[in-house]
């Protein structure tokens, strides 16, 4: 086990075995010398780099961080992978790829309104998504045999039922307040009191005027 520093975070990386059994050493050192610049991006001239980190193999590209899938090599991705990568990250920006979930796999770019159509396995089953729309696949289709026309097909059905917009959570409805309790009636024996109580106060604010006239 051979063991690089990558942003400050200690990174353990499996030794390479040749077809020998022996160690690569060569493919370890080209390991631990990661970052590394794989070339410019077509649409700013800046670098993409090709790293190591905390969740596993990545692409960067300005502040732009997209892992690569399964299987992918790090010291062998190239340019056209990487800016499909990139671009998909940014397509769908909220939906950040967690360590230990499926990255998903690209069927291609949506002909009409573009940006990338991917199909992943989510918590509630297999789904393709395009530019934040997620629509779920049918019980005769599986991530491995969905094709892009079918995946058009499903995103812009679910597209023209949600407005076009991105895909959201379902907001719960507002919880109601209890309705406040009405007073109860007036008995009459309390009004009868309340007048009898009203009757003397001014009986004895007319003979208090009274005795101050005399």
């Amino acid at each position: 086990m051979a063991f690089g520093k990558i942003s400050g975070v200690v990174t353990a990386i499996a030794t390479p075995v040749a077809e020998n059994g022996a160690p690569d050493l060569d493919r370890a050192v080209k390991l631990l010398a990661l970052p590394r610049t794989i070339g410019k991006h077509p649409d700013d001239g800046e670098d993409i780099i090709a790293g190591v980190g905390r969740f596993g193999p990545y692409v960067k590209h300005g502040k732009t961080y997209a892992n690569l899938d399964a299987g992918e090599d790090i010291l062998s991705v190239g340019i056209n992978r990487a800016i499909t990568l990139i671009a998909e990250k940014r397509a769908n920006p909220g939906k950040g790829r967690r360590f230990g979930a499926d990255p998903g796999r690209l069927l291609g770019e949506h002909p009409q309104k573009g940006g990338p159509v991917t199909v992943k396995n989510g918590r509630y089953g297999p789904y393709v998504t395009n530019n934040g729309v997620n629509a779920t696949l049918p019980s005769d289709k599986t991530p491995e045999t969905i094709t892009l026309d079918e995946a058009i097909v499903l995103l812009d059905a679910r597209a023209e039922r949600t407005g076009g917009g991105p895909t959201s959570r379902r907001k719960r409805p507002a919880r109601k307040e209890p309705a406040k309790k009405a007073a109860p009636p007036k008995t009459p024996e309390k009004a009868k009191k309340r007048a009898a109580a009203g009757g003397a106060k001014a009986k004895s604010t007319r003979k208090a005027k009274a005795e101050a006239a005399e």
